[in-house]
């Protein structure tokens, strides 16, 4: 699809070009999904935070060489944009004759899934699930989607995933326009192409360390997304009231290398904790919520049915957007830590509850105060290793 994009970009010059080219752009965005499931389909669980690292480490590097070239080309007048375009219908030719030499994934996730069945004593077989009538394709879907989408770990991170994903759409197809628009005033030499290839070579090389860093993401990840989120809103606010193109530049490459880091967390977080059967499914999914929510953005703030707004204000606008989603995710995340502070205590009184007259705080060997509760000391109390057996949890 990217070659027919970049073919008909290359060959056409109307307006009816143009709406094909979107058309075939938008259906090469939707088949980026594959990039990530692919790859989960070849490898196991426990390795999916550095499968996720490294594939999208390697797509934002490829992101980098492509604009660094681009403005090199430009700079020293080797090429025009419009040889430039040549040369990305090539790149994307070689990047297609790469891909027939992959691995395949010998079986499909929901029409040619294979399991494992007896045709004759001793002897296994495999035969597709399609050929079975008992659960239609249709019906699988929708309790891979029920079984996903009932996890509200797996909902939360998918939250994030959408709602900030189309606020990053945004930003991206409107930052040139507020460059301009800055740049006004000061009329300094522009440099977005260096500032595309700094933001994406930042992103690689931290998506690559993400699948190295040892977190508990269930305990941190809530807090995480919520205080960077707001950090974006900041970022968008402050890009949109400034008056100096370089401080915009700042701004966007912070906002724009916070993005990707997190969705690599959240897209191995996804990953790590529905069937792999639904990966495909899940991530189109809050890949489709991001554009929808993304559509519905450009209709009510910057298209002329809707609000209709300056560059500057819609920025304004997506900066309350981001602090809002990052604000709910704070709340959600202090929210979490009082009910689990609040569960201890209650299963510490419920313990506390079951002991019996005669047990209790002692002094061991050492001559230190030791509870019940203590397992690793090496004293003995009285009902010491009943109780120990019977602890809640």
């Amino acid at each position: 699809m990217y070659i027919l994009t970049w073919a008909i970009l290359i060959l056409g010059s109307d307006l009816e070009a143009i709406i094909w080219v979107e058309v075939f752009y938008g259906i090469a965005c939707s088949t980026e999904v594959a990039y990530y499931t692919y790859t989960y389909a070849k490898v196991e669980k426990d390795r999916y935070k550095k499968v996720t690292s490294h594939t999208s480490s390697a797509l934002y590097a490829g992101k980098f060489v492509g604009g660094l070239l681009a403005q090199l080309l430009v700079t020293f007048q080797l090429m025009n944009y419009h040889q430039l375009t040549c040369l990305t219908l090539a790149f994307s030719i070689l990047g297609f004759i790469a891909t027939l030499f992959l691995p395949k994934v010998k079986s499909s996730i929901y029409f040619h899934r294979y399991e494992r069945a007896v045709e004759q004593p001793g002897v296994p077989v495999e035969i597709p699930v399609a050929e079975r009538h008992d659960i239609s394709t249709a019906s699988r879907l929708w309790n891979d989607f029920m079984e996903a989408y009932s996890n509200t770990y797996i909902l939360k991170w998918s939250l994030w995933w959408a709602l900030a994903s189309a606020g990053q759409y945004q930003v991206v197809n409107y930052i040139q326009v507020l460059w301009e628009q800055i740049n006004q005033e000061t009329q300094l030499e522009p440099y977005n192409g260096v500032v595309k290839a700094l933001h994406t070579l930042l992103s690689a090389v931290l998506c690559l360390a993400v699948g190295y860093v040892k977190l508990r993401w269930s305990q941190w990840g809530e807090r995480l997304l919520g205080i960077l989120s707001l950090l974006q809103g900041g970022l968008l606010v402050w890009m949109a009231r400034s008056s100096y193109l370089y401080t915009a530049y700042i701004c966007y490459t912070v906002f724009r290398t916070i993005h990707p880091v997190m969705l690599t967390i959240a897209s191995a977080e996804v990953a790590q904790g529905i069937s792999k059967d639904s990966h495909g499914l899940v991530f189109g999914i809050n890949t489709f919520l991001a554009l929808l929510l993304q559509t519905l953005l450009t209709i009510v703030v910057s298209d002329e049915k809707g609000l209709a707004l300056d560059v500057k204000q819609q920025f304004i606008i997506y900066g309350g957007y981001f602090s809002v989603l990052g604000a709910a995710f704070v709340l959600a995340s202090a929210w979490s830590s009082a009910y689990l502070i609040y569960r201890k205590k209650s299963h510490r009184n419920r313990f506390n509850d079951q002991l019996p007259d005669n047990a209790g705080v002692k002094f061991c060997n050492a001559n230190e105060p030791c509870s019940l509760l203590d397992s690793s000391c090496p004293c003995t109390h009285v009902g010491k290793e009943a109780l120990m057996q019977s602890k809640v949890p």
